[in-house]
């Protein structure tokens, strides 16, 4: 906060008024993260001061490549737990934080029902200072699932596919998962709204369309913003693409629901049919929730 001196009959007040507003985007530097996320993370914890100095990350993958919390855990000494369902992307993981005895590395599916299970099983505190959600499916409802911690930085995946005022969500199944196309995640104004309904304040959208940073209502005020609509902070996707450019499938990967047509020009595959797990069929759909 500000203070400025205002003169009034003769007495000088102290008033204060909101501050310089921050853009985030100026800060975006990667060390590992994927579109500069590591550095628009320690601008937020410049302004946010951490106090458990603990983050969560799921899915991590092998825990390095675009991870949004290896820098935090190995340069800057924060603890940690890491969380994805691939056997060997874990085994990269654990391979990669072996001389960091704070990061704590699960192999683990994680799904509403039991995302604060898993935070209580592995020893979350319940004022954690970050939370990363990546699982290219359910984000949502994860996110929407967690009640009893309370992280003060939200940084999540968006389907950046739907500009805003779009709500759209993957419709949810417990089995879902990415099969390489557009199918994934939710709208940033879904995201928005959802955010808004749990206390907290979207502050920044990555350039490249990838992730979007939330803070706890509590802190907004700190960042300046005297707009943080979806409309006003929504970047189209443009996974590695030049500035103002654009994947020509949003991520850079087939639309959900059309056709891939392959190289040789023989053969397309659907990417509208229905995800499968064994021998249970998942139908794709986006839906709008309240």
């Amino acid at each position: 906060m500000v203070l400025a001196a205002a003169l009034v009959g003769g007495t000088v007040f102290q008033c204060s008024r909101a501050p310089d507003e921050v853009d985030l985007s100026k800060f975006e530097r990667s060390v590992y993260s994927q579109g500069g996320e590591d550095g628009v993370l320690e601008k937020v914890f410049e302004l946010i001061e951490p106090t458990s100095r603990f983050a969560i990350e799921f899915g991590c993958a092998d825990g390095v490549t675009g991870s949004n919390v290896r820098h935090l855990i190995t340069n800057l000494g924060w603890s940690g737990l890491l969380m994805d369902g691939d056997t060997k992307a874990l085994e990269k993981a654990r391979k990669a934080y072996e001389g960091f005895p704070k990061a704590k590395i699960v192999e683990a599916w994680v799904y509403p029902g039991n995302v604060e299970t898993l935070f209580e099983k592995n020893g979350v505190p319940r004022d954690l200072d970050l939370l990363v959600i990546d699982i290219d499916s359910n984000d949502y409802y994860v996110w929407q699932a967690v009640h009893d911690y309370r992280p003060k930085v939200v940084l999540i995946e968006f389907n950046a596919g739907f500009p805003p005022p779009q709500k759209a969500v993957v419709d949810f199944h417990p089995l879902n998962y990415w099969d390489g196309s557009d199918y994934f995640g939710a709208s940033i104004q879904s995201l928005y709204e959802l955010g808004k309904r749990k206390g907290y304040e979207l502050v920044h959208c990555t350039q490249a369309g990838i992730n979007l940073v939330f803070v706890d209502g509590q802190y907004y005020r700190r960042f300046g913003l005297r707009d943080n609509s979806p409309m006003r902070l929504y970047r189209p996707a443009g996974y590695g693409m030049k500035a103002g450019g654009r994947s020509p499938n949003g991520r850079g990967h087939p639309p959900w629901d059309t056709f891939e047509q392959q190289e040789n020009g023989m053969v397309s595959r659907p990417f509208d049919k229905p995800l499968t797990w064994e021998k249970v069929e998942i139908p794709k759909r986006f839906v709008e929730l309240p």
